[in-house]
């Protein structure tokens, strides 16, 4: 009995370590997906709310003050300078789109396996009637 109890105690240590990796690989890469979704989530909002501005009213500014808000409401840290929200009007054939694109600093939980330095979302739309 008492070889038992020690072989037992080895095959827990040999499979530890291995538990553990897939654990945190667990945690990073959905706390990854997390922060991605609220970048996704911010860019698409920021955008829906700038094509529904008046030309005359800088519907590139409105897009991207209220990307900052929703990532700053999502936990996602804009206010201290750890991203970049660019919006710009391109015309098209014969509309005008608004294009939105940011980009975040990445904050890893762990940081013990491979992940990305910034997270990237963009989203293009085409002003209102009203607006264009």
């Amino acid at each position: 009995m008492r070889r038992r109890r020690g072989s037992t105690v080895i095959e827990f240590a040999l499979t530890l370590p291995v538990i553990v990796v897939i654990l945190a690989g667990i945690l990073e890469y959905g706390w990854y997906l997390f922060q991605l979704s609220n970048v996704v989530h911010a860019v698409r909002d920021g955008t829906r709310i700038g094509v529904s501005v008046p030309l005359d009213d800088g519907p590139e500014i409105r897009a991207a003050v209220h990307a900052r808000d929703v990532l700053n409401g999502l936990g996602v840290p804009c206010a201290s300078g750890g991203c970049v929200v660019e919006a710009t009007l391109q015309p098209a054939t014969d509309v005008t789109v608004l294009k939105l694109n940011i980009e975040v600093e990445y904050v890893p939980i762990i940081g013990l396996l491979p992940h990305p330095s910034q997270l990237r979302g963009n989203f293009t739309m085409m002003m209102q009637d009203g607006s264009g």
